[in-house]
C-alpha cells in the first residue's frame, strides 16, 4: 500500500496536497492563536487598566463553549447569503468571500474558526507566563533607555518562549 501511495500518480498527488494542507493548518493554527493570545495577554497585563479582570474573563468565553456548539454557529456566521460576517463584508466592501465554494476561502474560514477556538488557551498560558517574568530585567532595560519594542523583542518574547515553547510544539503536534 505504501509503495502504491508513493508511486501511483492518482494517489500520490492528492496525498501530497492533503499532507501539505495538514502541516500548513497545524503551523498557521499555532501561529495565529499564539499571536492573538500573546497580543491580548500583553494588552491586559497592565494592572491599572479599568475592568481588567472582567475583560479577561470575557476573553475566556470561546474556551468555555464546546467546539461542537461553536463550529455550527461559525458556519452560520459565514453563510454567504444570510451570515452576519458575510453580510457585513458585503455591506462594507461590496464583496463576500465564497467561504463554502472556493477551497482557498474554505481554508481561510477554517483558520478563522480555529483562531476563535484556540486563542483563549494561548491567552491563559501567556498571561500566566507574563506574571512569572522577573521585573528587575525590565527595570534594567528602562535604565538603559530601551523602548517598548526593544523590551518586547529583547526580553519579553525570549523569556516567554522558554515557558511557552514546549506548549507551542505540543499544540503543533
Amino acid at each position: 500500500n505504501f509503495v502504491r501511495l508513493f508511486t501511483t500518480p492518482s494517489l500520490r498527488e492528492p496525498f501530497a496536497l492533503v499532507f501539505l494542507w495538514t502541516v500548513l493548518f497545524a503551523a498557521f493554527s499555532v501561529l495565529i492563536t499564539f499571536a492573538l493570545g500573546m497580543f491580548l495577554a500583553i494588552v491586559f497585563d497592565v494592572p491599572e487598566m479599568p475592568g481588567r479582570n472582567l475583560l479577561r474573563s470575557l476573553l475566556l468565553i470561546p474556551y468555555a463553549i464546546p467546539a461542537f456548539i461553536s463550529v455550527p454557529i461559525w458556519v452560520g456566521l459565514l453563510n454567504p447569503q444570510f451570515g452576519v460576517i458575510s453580510q457585513f463584508l458585503l455591506n462594507t466592501i461590496g464583496w463576500t468571500p465564497p467561504w463554502f465554494a472556493d477551497p482557498i476561502w474554505s481554508k481561510v474560514g477554517i483558520l478563522l474558526i480555529q483562531l476563535w477556538l484556540g486563542f483563549p488557551y494561548m491567552f491563559v498560558i501567556v498571561t500566566g507566563a507574563l506574571q512569572a517574568l522577573p521585573k528587575d530585567v525590565y527595570e534594567a532595560a528602562d535604565i538603559d533607555g530601551a523602548g517598548p519594542f526593544a523590551k518586547f523583542w529583547g526580553i519579553t518574547l525570549p523569556l516567554l518562549m522558554i515557558t511557552v515553547g514546549p506548549l507551542l510544539v505540543a499544540s503543533f503536534a
